[in-house]
């Protein structure tokens, strides 16, 4: 019976152990608006032209277009245009293809100049989709050779479905990363070629068959990588779920490691163990203890799935804050990469008031669109650190400041919703044509089916230069003279993200008709009541602060958000921090009050 007790208590903790492993490797690895413009990269394929200028609606689009050679994705307005390629020097009137091309929003091509003087030339275009394959390589192969034939496409072992006639491209193929030889094979006539291409995880490669076979210029492969693009994150939170609930946090990798040696090298000492004979007086039998010994260590790997603080990334956020004056966002930015589903990570540390720089991507004022993603709302519904993105104008400033002060400033020069399976995820992280900064977070209602909102919101802001060295705002010296109307009483809670608790408050407003600022009363009502002064403004779009004063030579607390409107009354939704300055440079929670509470 004992031996079989043994092999039990070994079983549990192998199993124990294997769960570590998994868990282990597991941690490693509507259309578009009009006002997104398409991407486009020119392909120069053709054995008979030579090298050319490219003019788009009359005007010069691109020059010294070589053979076999692929350009950058350039901007190019979304619908029909006029496309002209003209030998280089000789000018439009001296063009060798004359074509209507018609490109739509947000999409990004290949176009191919094809063609002999036999056939005549025209240009070919592929829609191309960029988007990673996470934690994988993709590869698209384009035959681009004229006279040769159906080609066959082989490597690692694999075969591409169907053999690939002149101006055909193939399927994206994913494969792991690493050094791969392409095999290009022909039948009529025969021949095969072969060319060794490295592929990168989370990129995407295009291969183009180019040139002639036994002629001028010769058959060739090039091949061009471009970074994959990930998918929008879900920064949106389930207005119907707890309101202080927290995102599950796995395991650290090393932590993990650990717990796998200790169970198998547990589960190997106990089948070392012999359960021998022998009289026990006063104290339970050793295999006891075994058992016991393995219900605690689950019992604890359990906890720490759930209790491990989160690991840090490995790649350093460039800079450490994003300050949005004209609707008071003051957060800390963290360094975010991919989730194994291809979509953007969220921030982890601080999830609900910290943002997310997504760091395959360019640093903020290098060329390139650098996006920053932070969370609309909490699980409640509570406001999170983007709350109120949706009421930026054009024009408005957005500021990111490094860990020495210097501060870029970045004008918001387009604010567009979108469906997130058809945001044009190459204008939101694949534009080059400048040095931009996108903001992203969730909008629209939120269906419980697919655990996700309706919508993505995308702020598109343009560097506009480096502004004076960032120092915390002091006290306005003016204020608006008209504001919205939001005296009452209203009742509700205040959440202490740092003491993490809940504490019951009223808040009641005098304010003259017409008049930005107001007066009243700011109430603890549990465990104890006690009663403060406050005063504060509010403008005529509902975005609010106030002061609360506290005894004992205490910090004023100040409160900051904006009107929320809901089913006809008006709840006060926003921030609160310890500040002498009228200012938040880390929150320390969030309220909400409102009459019908």
């Amino acid at each position: 019976m004992k031996l079989i007790y043994a092999r039990l208590v070994r079983r549990v903790f192998l199993t124990f152990a294997l769960l570590a492993l998994l868990l282990l490797l597991g941690t490693q690895a509507l259309p578009a608006s009009a006002a997104s413009p398409s991407f486009v990269r020119l392909v120069n394929t053709s054995p008979d032209v030579g090298t050319v200028d490219v003019f788009v609606d009359g005007a010069k689009f691109l020059d010294n277009a070589r053979f076999a050679t692929v350009t950058d994705y350039l901007q190019l307005p979304a619908g029909h245009h006029n496309v002209q390629v003209a030998l280089i020097g000789k000018g439009i009137g001296a063009s060798v293809i004359t074509q209507r091309l018609s490109v739509q929003p947000g999409t990004a091509y290949t176009v191919a100049a094809i063609g002999t003087k036999t056939t005549g030339f025209s240009l070919q275009v592929f829609v191309d989709n960029n988007l990673m394959a996470s934690g994988m390589a993709k590869v698209r192969v384009y035959q681009l050779s004229p006279g040769t034939g159906p080609l066959s496409i082989a490597t690692g072992g694999l075969t591409l479905p169907g053999a690939l006639s002149y101006t055909q491209a193939s399927n994206y193929l994913k494969l792991p990363a690493g050094l791969y030889t392409f095999t290009v094979s022909a039948s009529r006539p025969s021949f095969s070629l072969l060319d060794q291409v490295a592929l990168k995880t989370n990129t995407v490669t295009s291969i183009f068959i180019v040139g002639v076979f036994h002629g001028t210029p010769p058959l060739q492969l090039v091949h061009v990588q471009v970074k994959g693009l990930p998918s929008m994150s879900g920064t949106g939170s389930d207005p119907n779920a707890l309101p202080n609930a927290s995102p599950f946090t796995p395991l650290a990798p090393w932590s993990l490691g650990v717990l796998t040696l200790g169970g198998m090298s547990a589960g190997v000492l106990t089948r070392l163990w012999p359960f021998r004979r022998q009289k026990v007086t006063n104290r339970p039998p050793r295999l006891f203890w075994t058992v016991l010994t393995a219900m605690v260590a689950v019992a604890l790997s359990v906890a720490g799935l759930s209790l491990a603080p989160p690991t840090a990334s490995p790649v350093p956020p460039p800079f450490v804050r994003l300050l949005i004056p004209a609707i008071g966002v003051n957060a800390s930015i963290e360094s975010v990469g991919v989730r194994p589903d291809g979509t953007m990570e969220t921030p982890a540390q601080r999830p609900w008031s910290d943002v997310g720089w997504y760091n395959s991507g360019p640093r903020p004022g290098e060329r390139g669109s650098a996006v920053i993603a932070g969370h609309l709302d909490r699980p409640g519904g509570n406001p999170a650190v983007f709350w109120r993105l949706r009421d930026l104008r054009v024009g408005d400033s957005v500021l990111v400041v490094d860990a020495s002060g210097k501060t870029l400033r970045f004008l918001v020069t387009a604010i567009m919703f979108y469906p997130p399976q058809v945001a044009p995820m190459q204008d939101i992280f694949g534009n080059n044509a400048g040095s931009f900064l996108n903001l992203t977070t969730c909008a629209g209602d939120w269906i419980p089916t697919q655990h996700q909102t309706a919508m993505r919101l995308v702020v598109y802001t343009s560097l506009a230069g480096q502004a004076p060295a960032y120092t915390p705002p002091g006290t306005p010296t003016t204020r608006p003279q008209k504001g919205l109307s939001i005296a009452g009483m209203y009742n509700g809670s205040m959440y202490d993200e740092i003491k993490q608790q809940t504490t019951s408050i009223s808040v009641f407003i005098k304010q003259s008709k017409g008049r930005a600022d107001f007066r009243g009363t700011f109430t603890v009502t549990s465990p104890s009541q006690r009663a403060y002064p406050l005063s504060g403004k509010v403008d005529m779009q509902g975005n609010f602060s106030f002061t609360v004063q506290q005894p004992g030579g205490q910090l004023p607390l100040y409160f900051y958000g904006t009107v929320q409107h809901q089913q006809g009354v008006d709840y006060l939704h926003g921030y609160f921090c310890s500040s002498s300055t009228n200012s938040c440079s880390v929150n320390t929670g969030y309220f909400t009050v409102g009459p019908r509470y």
